[in-house]
């Protein structure tokens, strides 16, 4: 008989499958929407209770099903004689198949296509253009592609981010941004495309709404408070290319929605250069430009204008030997009249300027000198030779005035920040920057200055002990420079490049211990030309964290030239070790990275008359290392335990370092495997430090440790006999299982 009791089984917890968040709309409050919003993303935040992950086509997916109990299969079939299914049918009754299936519970059906959270994008590359000082010097605003980023000088942390909608403006980028002289919460943004912002960074207020100031878009950008007509408002200068051909400067009055006032424009000036920067100074009465080789020095003719679209400039131009690099403007009152007979009410203008070749140019009172210069009267009087300094070796990538006017900053390539004392002739030098220095601007109060490098970072110095008090960086990896610099117009040496365009490779890892670190080789100029590229130096570690949005450290992990002269005797830059592969170990507390070396070809001119070939030569000088490294908790840095010089060797049996195409590290245990061009397999391990058969212990008491090749395996040879089909593997790697007992290994 079958049993009347059915045992019930207690509800089944299923786990709920990941949902993706629907997409917000803008909050109505733009201030609520970036009030203290930071760089990185919640990917690593724990999940809570109702967090929605993924979608499934587009829709939530819930599958419950009732609970399930103990079937007796006897209870299916009690009490109901043997029948066929047709003759059931017949009959109206159901067939014992759908009793069946509905008796027994069915398992929910399987999801197939899961969707993927991306997250927001983290770092970004900071753009070359000046940095910008609040009023109060507590925060230092910077801009990335889409993005102003504003960071506290106390502690160097990034307090807000505010981005503009990159569906509005899919191929554009920001161009400049300045602080508004009339309202210090305001910031003017100008994007490649055209379109101007008016943002309050306090809140981030105003990134939803733009002006569109042409449709050949926009170069640079510089804001000027003007006073006219009883009112003051702010007049935003730009620099764009011409529909029919050439360039103009244009002042644009932007007013908001509602406003009595009419948004108006007005082109002040058109060349046939390209005019790649612009500043304002006086309240906008002055204004400086560079186009090429020339200098243009505007000077307004009236004040007296009721909107921007009725104001005239005058503009004096003149030539410089080398195409201009930088360039800065001093302007104060005039308070003495000579005997040139100068108005008063014209002002002291004081520029300076550096060029591609190195030179730094002072030109006092220039627009005083101009003016004279056109009177046939004064003009034997006036002097227009400016004064000329020269220290840099090549261009001069920054300039400025100090806010007294005593001195002037400049940097370059030379990595190294120079100080003029314009009295006494002097200079002062802070060396050993981490790269080239592109802009340097001092702050409102001139106890600071902001510098900005190429390597992505940028940091805070103080004037009295030129120390740094706050520093930035982002990610350090190597992006593409399409363009061509102007500096490359000056004809020198280079060293060793590519003849066709090539991808170098950055190695980068993500740290098992913390997920939310990356681990990246970076070098001194990330930035690589298209064409041309140079063989990219790649001596640095540097860890970010993803999920702060910020530098956590930086450390060289092979020889560099940040100290040392970087120079050969014929102005060839010492090419550097760049680093190929990084790996970190499973418990994060150990590092294995490969670092390769080979001279320039201009070292190796000596031997051209020799029947030996370059890369020959190249090849037998090629240096190649595997290192391991210990985290040390102390100092906060990797500590070198072991260096293997050559771990692999030529292919062809020749003499000199083979390369290394891959480097693994096992999941489970304390491992590394390697990859060469040789087509050999070789792990690696550490053994204790023993000294006369003593183990070697350091001040703690910890056991030091030596890495050395625990295995050994020569992977299958081709098949091919003829030389001439064979070649050296250019691409390898491996791969442990996740219990470490299978090693994977492939070449081509």
């Amino acid at each position: 008989m079958a049993s009347i009791l059915k045992r019930k089984r207690a509800q089944t917890e299923v786990a709920d499958i990941p949902k993706r968040s629907k997409p917000t709309t803008e909050s109505a409050n733009p201030s609520a929407k970036f009030a203290q919003s930071n760089g990185g993303f919640d990917i690593f935040e724990a999940l809570g209770n109702g967090k929605e992950l993924a979608q499934v086509n587009g829709a939530h997916v819930k599958d419950e099903f009732e609970s399930t109990e103990v079937i007796d299969f006897e209870d299916l079939f009690e009490d109901v004689p043997f029948e066929s299914v047709d003759s059931q049918a017949k009959r109206g009754l159901k067939p014992k198949k759908e009793i069946w299936e509905k008796k027994i519970p069915q398992a929910p059906k399987p999801v197939k296509d899961h969707s993927w959270r991306i997250s927001e994008p983290v770092g970004g590359r900071i753009i070359d253009a000046n940095p910008v000082f609040t009023e109060d010097e507590k925060y230092l605003i910077l801009a990335n592609r889409m993005s102003l980023l504003i960071y506290s000088t106390s502690d160097s942390l990034l307090t807000r981010t505010i981005k503009f909608d990159h569906l509005k403006h899919p191929f554009a980028h920001i161009v400049a941004y300045e602080l508004s002289p009339t309202d210090s919460n305001i910031i003017w943004a100008a994007l490649s495309d055209g379109a101007i912002y008016r943002v309050d960074w306090t809140s981030g207020a105003g990134n939803d709404q733009s002006w569109k100031i042409s449709s050949t878009g926009c170069i640079h950008m510089t804001v000027a408070s003007m006073v006219s007509a009883g009112r003051r408002r702010d007049v935003v200068f730009t620099t764009e290319t011409k529909k029919d051909g050439g360039w103009r400067i244009t002042a644009n009055e932007l007013t908001q929605p509602g406003s009595p006032i009419q948004t108006v424009a007005r082109t002040i000036y058109t060349s046939k250069t390209p005019i790649n920067y612009l500043k304002t100074a006086n309240e906008g009465s002055v204004l400086l430009a560079a186009s090429g080789k020339s200098i243009l020095l505007g000077y307004v003719r009236n004040l007296d204008f009721d909107t921007t679209d009725k104001i005239k400039y005058v503009f004096r131009v003149f030539d410089s030997t080398a195409p201009i690099m930088s360039l800065d403007v001093r302007v104060y009152p005039r308070t003495v009249i000579d005997d040139r007979n100068i108005s008063k009410k014209t002002p002291v203008v004081d520029v300076v300027v550096g060029d591609a070749k190195g030179f730094i140019f002072i030109h006092r009172d220039l627009l005083g000198n101009l003016i004279q210069s056109e009177n046939k009267n004064y003009a034997s009087m006036v002097n227009l030779v400016p004064a000329r300094f020269h220290w840099h070796r090549k261009s001069v990538e920054t300039v400025k005035w100090s806010l007294d006017g005593n001195y002037i900053i400049s940097g370059g390539s030379e990595t190294v920040l120079v100080l003029w004392q314009l009295d006494t002739g002097k200079k002062q030098f802070l060396p050993h920057m981490t790269s080239t220095i592109l802009n340097v601007v001092v702050s409102p109060s001139g106890s600071s200055y902001g510098i900005q490098l190429a390597d992505n970072s940028a940091m805070v110095l103080s004037t009295a002990e030129l120390e740094p008090t706050a520093n930035f960086a982002g990610i350090q990896s190597s992006v593409i420079r399409y363009a061509e610099p102007q500096a490359d117009e000056v004809q020198r040496a280079k060293s060793h490049i590519y003849k066709f365009h090539v991808v170098q490779r950055t190695p980068a890892v993500i740290s098992s211990s913390n997920p939310s670190h990356l681990l990246l080789g970076v070098g001194e100029n990330p930035e690589v030309p298209f064409y041309g590229a140079p063989v990219r130096n790649c001596s640095f570690l540097q860890t970010y964290d993803l999920s702060a949005g910020h530098n956590v450290s930086k450390q060289a992990l092979a020889r560099t030239n940040v100290t040392t002269l970087n120079e050969t005797p014929n102005a060839l830059p010492i090419s550097e070790p760049r680093i190929t592969h990084i790996q970190k170990s499973h418990d994060g507390l150990w590092l294995a990275t490969v670092d390769e070396w080979t001279p320039s070809h201009a070292d190796l001119d000596f031997i051209q008359h020799q029947a030996t070939s370059p890369f020959a030569e190249l090849k037998i000088r090629r240096e190649i290392c595997l290192k391991f490294w210990q985290w040390k908790e102390e100092g906060q840095l990797w500590e070198l335990v072991s260096r293997i010089n050559t771990p692999h060797t030529a292919s062809d049996a020749a003499p000199g370092a083979g390369q290394i195409l891959g480097l693994a590290t096992d999941p489970s245990s304390l491992r590394f495997s390697t990859i060469g061009e040789d087509s050999v397999v070789r792990t690696w391990v550490p053994k204790t430090r023993k000294r006369d058969g003593i183990a070697v212990k350091d001040g703690k008491g910890n056991v030091l440790k030596n890495w050395h090749c625990q295995h050994e395996i020569q992977l299958e040879k081709s098949e091919l006999t003829d030389d001439y089909l064979r070649s050296t593997p250019y691409n390898g790697a491996v791969a442990f299982a996740d219990d470490g007992s299978i090693l994977a290994a492939a070449f081509a």
